[in-house]
C-alpha cells in the first residue's frame, strides 16, 4: 500500500512539472495572442472610422465653400424699397456694371448678339409694387479715372430690354435716363434681359470716349 501510494505522489509530481514547464507557458502564449488580436481588430476598427468621419468632412466642407463661391459669383442681392434685386455675371465683372471701355461700334444685328445683362427682381411685398430700371453713371469709377470729360454722350448708346425693339436715348439731358418701367403682382419675380452696346453712328470724334455706367432698379414708390 505504502509504494502505491509513493508511486502516485511521483506521477502527480511529474504532471505538475509538465504544467508550470509546457501547459501553463502555451495557456499565456495564447492568451496573450488573443489579446493582441482583439487590439489589432480594434486598431482596423477604429482607422475605418476616422477614414470614413474625415471623408464625410471634407465632402461638407467642399460642399460649403462651392455653396459660398457660387452664390456671390451669379447674383449680388440687395433690397430696393419693396423689391429684392440681383444682377447675373457678365464676364468678369458683376452684372450691374456697364463698361463700354474701350469703344466698340457696332450695328444693330452686332449689338442684339452681345451678352445680355439679366436683371432679377422680386416684389417682396403683398401690392402691386411699380419699379424703373435705370441707366446710371458711375460716378465713382469716373472720378477714380478722372474721365469725366470722355464720358460717351448716351444718344450713342443703343439698347434692347427684351424682345422689344432696338431702342435709343432721345431726351440726353436726363441725368438716369429710364430703360424700362413696369410693375409686379404681389410676390411675384420677374428676370429681364437687357443689352447695351455702342451705335456704329457715333462720330468720329468720340472715338476716344468710353462710357462707365450702372443698372440702377427704382421703387416707384420712394421717388419723391
Amino acid at each position: 500500500m505504502k509504494e502505491e501510494k509513493e508511486v502516485k505522489k511521483v506521477k502527480r509530481r511529474k504532471l505538475a512539472r509538465k504544467l508550470k514547464i509546457s501547459d501553463i507557458k502555451r495557456g499565456q502564449g495564447a492568451h496573450v495572442g488573443h489579446l493582441l488580436s482583439r487590439i489589432k481588430a480594434r486598431e482596423v476598427e477604429l482607422t475605418v472610422c476616422c477614414v470614413i468621419v474625415a471623408l464625410v468632412i471634407i465632402i461638407v466642407s467642399l460642399y460649403f465653400v462651392f455653396s459660398t463661391v457660387r452664390d456671390p459669383k451669379k447674383y449680388n442681392t440687395t433690397m430696393v424699397g419693396n423689391f429684392s434685386v440681383s444682377f447675373n455675371q457678365v464676364e468678369d465683372s458683376l452684372g450691374n456694371v456697364v463698361n463700354l471701355t474701350p469703344l466698340e461700334p457696332m450695328s444693330d444685328s452686332e449689338g442684339l448678339n452681345t451678352v445680355s445683362y439679366g436683371v432679377h427682381i422680386e416684389n417682396t411685398s403683398n401690392q402691386r409694387q411699380n419699379f424703373q430700371i435705370v441707366l446710371q453713371e458711375d460716378y465713382a469709377r469716373v472720378q477714380e479715372d478722372e474721365c469725366g470729360e470722355w464720358q460717351l454722350p448716351y444718344q450713342y448708346l443703343h439698347y434692347q430690354v427684351e424682345d422689344s425693339n432696338v431702342l435709343t436715348f432721345t431726351d440726353t439731358t436726363l441725368v438716369s435716363p429710364v430703360l424700362f418701367s413696369s410693375y409686379l403682382e404681389p410676390y411675384e419675380k420677374r428676370t429681364y434681359q437687357i443689352k447695351i452696346w455702342v451705335s456704329d453712328t457715333v462720330p468720329l470724334e468720340y472715338l476716344n470716349y468710353h462710357y462707365h455706367g450702372n443698372l440702377v432698379v427704382i421703387d416707384e414708390a420712394n421717388i419723391q
